[in-house]
């Protein structure tokens, strides 16, 4: 009994394979179009790491205080980028990413008069666009 329900199986299996009626949607190949085409977007959209330059704004023990910190600088910064890490004991808040030291430095000096003197200009990998690099590179 079994023996006939898989027999059965496999021929409907093979009549449905060659069957003339299956034919595929056209609009297929245009999704299949669509989705390499962005997938070539994004790549040239991607970061790339490069050595530069961040701005340390805060080491400290208090997570409130770091967070409170990033909320902050996000709220006054919207277009850059913060970096909070843990190295025991204490949560180091990274500002920017800046690809000289003479960028790193301006900033650091306006955001000195809203978070104090103490603020580190570190060496950094940093996050920069492709359009940035190539902006960047132009005479």
């Amino acid at each position: 009994m079994i023996m006939l329900m898989l027999l059965g199986i496999t021929t409907a299996k093979a009549q449905f394979a060659r069957s003339p009626y299956v034919t595929r949607d056209p609009r297929l190949d245009k999704l299949v179009d669509k989705q390499a085409e962005l997938n070539k977007e994004a790549l040239k959209a991607r970061t790339v790491l490069e050595p530069g330059f961040r701005i340390l704004v805060i080491s400290t023990n208090k997570r409130d205080l770091a967070l409170d910190t990033k909320t902050k600088l996000m709220k006054l910064y919207p277009d850059q980028k913060t970096y909070l890490y843990y190295q025991s004991p204490n949560f180091k808040l990274q500002f920017g990413n800046f690809k000289t030291h003479k960028d790193a430095e301006v900033l650091r000096k306006e955001l000195s008069t809203s978070f104090g003197e103490n603020l580190l200009i570190i060496p950094a990998q940093v996050e920069l666009k492709p359009e940035k690099q190539e902006n960047e590179n132009r005479p």
